[in-house]
């Protein structure tokens, strides 16, 4: 079974994911679940054994890590409350592949980011490896550094697949948000953000 869902099935599944993330956090933080727009299918901290039992279920799936607490995007640590506040927050399904691991997750879309990111935790369970000697590099951010590293990672959206340079965290934050960024995805895409809808809209550049 194919765990790459339809448009119509990403945005039922992140209705769900938003609809359930207070529970989630509550019972699953840390872990890897697969769920699609009807239930949650299996939970573990072993991305493999997720996938396997998501595997085993014959229905779409998309994994989602649920962060160890409820708090901003690590990176940036810093969140404005607004007076009317919604719990939408701009996700989109992305297929990260790295050999024989793959996985359909929500990736937080996110202009004001240079690269995409995803988390030490992650990047792990997708078979990622330091090379010998290889040198971690330094992010300034409003709490501090982060070290990471760069990974070339296959990405796919809504069927379209292309590498883009990837941030790997190396060190465990506690918060495990992955962020989708503008190199290479916003040269892809036209992005339309249409928060009342709770809604992004990707449509692939004709020059891409």
């Amino acid at each position: 079974m194919s765990t790459t869902p339809s448009q119509n099935e990403s945005r039922e599944m992140l209705k769900w994911l938003t609809r359930n993330r207070r529970m989630l956090l509550d019972l699953y933080r840390n872990q890897y679940i697969a769920h699609n727009a009807y239930r949650l299918i299996a939970h573990s901290e072993n991305l493999r054994e997720v996938l396997a039992l998501a595997e085993a279920s014959g229905e779409n799936f998309a994994i989602y890590l649920v962060p160890r607490y409820c708090a901003s995007v690590q990176i940036l640590p810093i969140r404005f409350r607004a007076v009317t506040r919604t719990d939408w927050q701009p996700n989109y399904y992305v297929k990260l592949k790295h050999r024989d691991i793959e996985l359909s997750t929500a990736m937080l879309v996110d202009s004001g980011a240079e690269l995409s990111l995803i988390s030490l935790k992650v990047g792990q369970d997708l078979g990622y490896a330091l090379a010998d000697s290889e040198s971690s590099l330094l992010a300034e951010t409003i709490g501090g550094t982060v070290e990471y590293v760069i990974r070339n990672v296959e990405m796919t959206i809504d069927g379209h697949s292309f590498v883009a340079p990837t941030a790997w965290l190396q060190k465990d934050t506690g918060g495990e948000q992955l962020l989708l960024g503008r190199e290479v995805v916003f040269d892809v895409f036209n992005i339309e953000f249409r928060q009342p809808d709770e809604q992004i809209i990707f449509t692939r550049r004709e020059n891409s």
